[in-house]
């Protein structure tokens, strides 16, 4: 996608990342659709894509799994008031399986490919929460994958899919756990740039970052309306829908931030990271 006016000329051609969930639709909708005023690459890939992009240099800004930046903290800056994160249920980040968690013991658990942050998180709350070890096989979830596994970690629009068709006894929803585990908010996504796109262009940094805050601001207001455009692509009702992106976060305040911290010092315990990363921010 390219368009340009003023500002697109100020952004001139950078390549910002989109997660092609449904979950992202309150930031992005306007950006694409209402504003037209681009003058950027848009990339549309799951979050471990995405991941993958920025971090090769193939994106310059992104939204991208909360543990991409836990791994790579030095490449990125993190984009201030801006995630995908929820107070409690998600209801997009799920384990479903076919008995109860604490049965999961040895058992073979599929993880989607598609995932990062829910990836980690699922060990975190197996190890700290219900002290269960299941056999993870990150993998795509196919058919076969699907009858095989005693369970398995969904994510986006997926996970959405599943829990409608109904099929699977038992839900964990990894938002909720995270909050009884913690009494935090967990934040799946971050918005962030490369730091040598940072120090090299930081106008058009600082004026994607402006284009995106204005862009959830519009959305959040226009929540009715995106649900029922969602709707429409999904087997949820606008009412389902409404209610989906209504328990989902998009700003990084305080409380996200502690929430942040809190997963990486898990991560740490668990020998998952060297270290817990600082939160590093981009600031022009």
């Amino acid at each position: 996608m390219l368009a340009g006016n003023g500002r697109g000329e100020m952004i001139g051609k950078a390549r910002l990342g989109r997660i092609q969930y449904l979950n992202v639709l309150p930031i992005y909708y306007a950006l694409e659709n209402v504003f037209g005023e681009n003058g950027f690459h848009l990339v549309t890939d799951t979050p471990a894509g995405l991941n993958a992009r920025l971090r090769r240099g193939e994106l310059d800004l992104s939204a991208i799994s909360a543990m991409e930046y836990a791994r790579w903290p030095g490449e990125y800056f993190l984009l201030p008031d801006l995630s995908i994160s929820s107070q409690g249920p998600v209801g997009s980040v799920i384990l479903f399986s076919r008995a109860p968690v604490a049965a999961l013991e040895g058992q073979p658990v599929a993880v989607s490919t598609a995932s990062a942050s829910g990836a980690a998180l699922l060990r975190v709350l197996m190890a700290e929460l219900f002290q269960t070890q299941p056999d993870y096989q990150t993998t795509p979830l196919t058919p076969e994958v699907i009858r095989r596994c005693s369970g398995l970690l969904a994510i986006g629009d997926e996970a959405l899919r599943l829990k409608m068709a109904g099929k699977w006894p038992y839900e964990l929803d990894l938002g909720a756990a995270w909050q009884e585990l913690t009494g935090l908010p967990f934040v799946f996504g971050v918005w962030a740039v490369r730091r040598d796109f940072a120090r090299s262009r930081p106008e058009a940094a600082a004026a994607l970052h402006r284009l995106l805050r204005r862009s959830r601001d519009w959305g959040l207001q226009a929540l009715p309306r995106l649900s029922r455009l969602a709707a429409a692509s999904s087997q949820m009702s606008p009412e389902q829908m409404l209610a989906y992106f209504s328990q989902l976060e998009f700003s990084l305040g305080p409380e996200q931030e502690k929430g942040l911290r809190a997963f990486f010092q898990y991560l740490e315990k668990l020998g998952e990271l060297a270290s817990a990363p600082e939160l590093a921010y981009f600031s022009k």
